[in-house]
């Protein structure tokens, strides 16, 4: 009897065992060194307080696994400056405890700028990770946890994962499975979903650790970012639980490879959801651009002020790669390339525009475009004696790197028009002025006096279905916006185009002011708005509504903004140049 009982109670626990479920436990430490950026007190305090003492809670105990993120910027400030961090990171990193996720080179508001600069800080930060005999992982988790569905396309070759949060996703759609393919044109991506489902048929799976890196022993400005003990406690204390529940330690990309590969599981297409942030009940990409709460920001004009240095570099290089093309060695020119992207890329500071920004950080971008400014203007410094370069006026298409003299042709007449498509604007006071610049394309420029309570409004007329735009760095492929998301989208509209569906596109000029636009989509609106503070008495943009298919409103858009090209010259010595409006 007894005999019997042992092998019943056997089978069945092998029944058991052979149905268990599997328990993961992932996290991400989100580090930002720009956390405050431009007070390079407060970047020292979070490697000494924060980093360094995370790194070593994971040196102490070898069964914990997780990812931690931090930008290439970073990287260069350990090898710099703390030694003893990098060497025990990447101990970390190569026993397998550690998957570094290296995202961009700066902390940058990426989608709102053109696939072009976040590709650029990612060759950046790979370089500086191949300096130090470092390489990152696939995985690709950004500041902000910012998701934009143009994954596909701009991360292509590069990342084989995207992870993100709740946010966006939440904000906008039901429940999702984790695992999903994201899809983009004709590109996809797998994205593994923060709010997706976490027990799936023989599989649990959880966060250990998803925020900033700074506060899993820190309360940030709260703390001033010293190390606090009550709050590390419970952090290690989460580890431990889910230790104790059997959760088995892995990183991101071992979890994804685990999904996968489960019995049954198919991933799914992920439904269209546009750009986002954490936290989207706050405005998401309109925190960026468009909502001003500290009493110091200038969301517009800090985003044009990149936008604009962005064309300015890439004519710039243009040039040089020009010069090397004849045969000349230029390692000294594209030296100075290399710093003016690296300036560029820190200008785009997502913190400088965002929450409520300290006067440090709105003056960081201007302090880093600056520099760019500065690169830029010892390349050309070195340019005005090649005879190519100071002969005559140059014509620099900075998409083919075409350059060639530039033959002026007859200037066309504009002329003062009515704008073809319905404009409203909400301002104390406002002045605008519409030209005709062709057959098909107008110019419209909009001047807004702050009103008492600071929000000004340029409202266009849509339709309730139909609208098509580039999703942020996703400037070269145009979709449909969907109808059916829980909230009015907000986009940052990277290349500043949008299609009506009227037989007219709308496109924004980046350099001016660059805002987020929100569909209302009940009230058929497209809202460009600014929350201007006192400081910050009025608003200026310029907007341009071409006639005509969708195709040829992309083409424009990215012609303006995307890919801009310039009329270059030296006039006296002195470098003279300015951004071609693409009429014809």
């Amino acid at each position: 009897m007894i005999k019997k009982i042992l092998a019943f109670s056997l089978l069945l626990w092998l029944g058991i065992t052979a149905n268990a479920t599997e328990k993961y436990a992932i996290g991400m430490f989100h580090f930002n060194l720009q956390y405050v950026a431009g007070d390079y007190r407060i970047e020292r305090r979070i490697i000494t307080e924060s980093f360094y003492p995370v790194l070593q809670f994971f040196e102490k105990n070898p069964q914990y696994k997780s990812d931690i993120e931090i930008q290439g910027y970073a990287i260069e400030v350990f090898a710099n400056e703390y030694p003893e961090v990098l060497a025990l990171f990447k101990k970390l990193i190569n026993r397998g405890q550690i998957e570094l996720v290296i995202a961009h080179y700066s902390d940058q508001l990426f989608i709102a700028y053109p696939a072009l600069d976040m590709q650029k800080s990612i060759e950046i930060s790979d370089r500086i990770l191949a300096e130090h005999g470092m390489k990152r992982s696939k995985v690709f988790f950004s500041q902000e946890i910012q998701w934009t569905p143009a994954y596909a396309s701009f991360l292509k070759d590069r990342y084989d994962l995207v992870v993100t949060s709740s946010d966006p996703h939440s904000y906008y759609r039901d429940k999702t499975l984790p695992l999903v393919n994201v899809k983009y044109g004709n590109d996809q991506i797998l994205g593994l979903i923060g709010a997706g489902e976490k027990k799936l048929e023989g599989l649990d799976w959880d966060f250990s650790f998803l925020d900033d890196g700074e506060v899993f022993n820190t309360n940030d400005y709260n703390s001033n970012f010293y190390r606090v003990a009550a709050q590390e406690k419970e952090s290690v204390d989460r580890f431990k639980k889910l230790q104790s529940e059997g959760y088995k330690f892995v990183t991101m990309s071992e979890l994804a490879t685990k999904i996968k590969n489960l019995k049954g599981y198919k991933i799914p297409d992920y439904p269209f959801v546009p750009e986002g942030t954490w936290n989207m009940s706050v405005c998401g990409p309109f925190m960026w651009m468009g909502r001003q709460r500290s009493g110091v920001e200038t969301d517009g004009i800090t985003r044009s002020i990149s936008y604009e240095l962005r064309g300015e570099v890439m004519m710039a290089e243009r040039l040089v790669q020009k010069l090397e093309s004849t045969g000349k060695a230029v390692p000294e020119l594209k030296k100075l390339i290399d710093e003016a992207w690296q300036h560029l890329l820190l200008s785009e500071v997502s913190d400088a525009s965002g929450w409520t920004p300290w006067m440090v950080e709105v003056k960081y971008t201007e302090i880093e475009a600056d520099q760019a400014q500065q690169k830029l203007e010892a390349v050309f410094a070195k340019l005005k004696d090649v005879p190519a370069f100071n002969s005559s006026a140059l014509y620099v298409d900075t998409k083919s790197g075409e350059i060639k003299t530039f033959e002026p042709t007859k200037a066309r007449a504009s002329t003062a028009a009515l704008l073809p498509i319905p404009c409203a604007i909400r301002a104390e006071k406002s002045t605008t002025i519409v030209r005709k610049l062709s057959e098909n394309l107008y110019q419209l420029d909009i001047q807004c006096d702050r009103p008492v309570d600071g929000a000004v409004e340029i409202q266009f007329d849509t339709p309730t279905h139909g609208l098509w735009y580039s999703a942020g760095t996703g400037e070269e492929t145009a979709v449909e916006i969907p109808t059916d998301l829980r909230h009015n989208p907000a986009f940052c509209l990277s290349n500043g185009f949008i299609y009506l569906n009227n037989g007219y596109s709308l496109v924004k000029d980046c350099s001016v002011e660059h805002l987020a636009a929100t569909w209302r989509q009940k009230e058929q609106k497209l809202v460009f708005r600014e929350e201007l503070n006192q400081h910050n008495p009025g608003m200026k943009m310029r907007f341009y509504v071409v006639k005509g298919d969708l195709q040829s409103g992309l083409i424009f858009a990215n012609k303006l903004n995307t890919w801009p090209s310039f009329v270059f010259k030296f006039d006296d010595t002195k470098p003279k140049y300015e951004k071609i409006v693409p009429i014809d």
